[in-house]
């Protein structure tokens, strides 16, 4: 056997840490018994760790050591343990066993924590995120609404109201006309039937007679108004369904009228 490359081989370090297997720490100590260097090379490394740990060791006060004299002396003499204890063999405690133990559980600790935290993050990450989107969601649509309301208060603004035709009775829109600043047009949809899916509402302008054509709606918007084109001159609104695109002039039935 050579014996130098097996003191090099780590497992003095191994079996002085507890970190050795029970096979390996069974052979080491059976080597030890019948190679002094082996031995020797094992108490020289749990020396130099002594030696570190007493050097990182504070120093208990002066006064202490006397005080646990004085204490334990008199029951040391009463019973006979002071010839006992040094006649006892000594057994050195494996220490770093201890040490390598309980910086595994330690260690197993620190994991631990530091999953459930950067879970916890995740999640209040993720929690935060939404929250944030749906306040700027909210944000928006408290700001459409103002906008809306303005609009409808504004000063010169005309509301028409249309009601239903023949074809649909129970339909009725509203329209809001800036008749002064911009003749923008917004259309707010009070009840009208949904359409198939290959029909569509469109929005005119009745000026002497004529349509104009103020575009097209869908009546899935939830939008409380929809801007439609602007125009000039009206004298009165009207909606028809027509094929799905529209049509430069009204060709289907009208579902709402309404008069200035």
């Amino acid at each position: 056997m050579n014996v130098k490359e097996y003191i090099n081989s780590g497992i003095v370090e191994s079996y002085v840490l507890g970190l050795a297997t029970d096979a390996e720490r069974q052979e080491f100590e059976q080597l030890c018994a019948t190679y002094p260097e082996i031995a020797g090379a094992r108490d020289a490394f749990e020396r130099s760790l002594e030696t570190q740990a007493m050097q990182d060791a504070v120093a208990p006060p002066a006064y202490l050591k006397e005080k646990i004299a004085q204490v334990i002396a008199p029951s040391v003499a009463g019973n006979g343990l002071e010839n006992e204890s040094s006649q006892a063999p000594v057994r050195r405690m494996n220490v770093w066993k201890l040490l390598a133990a309980a910086c595994f559980v330690g260690l197993l600790g620190v994991g631990y924590w530091a999953y459930t935290t950067n879970e916890k993050n995740k999640e209040l990450e993720t929690s935060r995120a939404a929250t944030e989107k749906q306040l700027q969601q909210s944000t928006a649509q408290l700001e459409s609404l103002q906008q809306q309301a303005d609009m409808m208060t504004k000063p010169g603004v005309k509301m028409v109201s249309l009601k239903g035709t023949a074809m649909a009775p129970q339909a009725q829109t509203t329209i809001f006309w800036d008749t002064t600043g911009t003749k923008d047009v917004y259309l707010m949809v009070n009840n009208l039937p949904q359409p198939a899916s290959d029909k569509q509402y469109q929005l005119w302008a009745l000026l002497n007679g004529k349509p104009i054509d103020l575009g097209m709606l869908e009546v899935k918007e939830k939008r409380l108004l929809v801007k439609m084109k602007n125009v000039q001159n009206a004298q009165a609104f009207a909606i028809t369904l027509e094929e799905k695109g529209g049509s430069p002039t009204p060709k289907g039935q009208m579902y709402v009228l309404g008069n200035l």
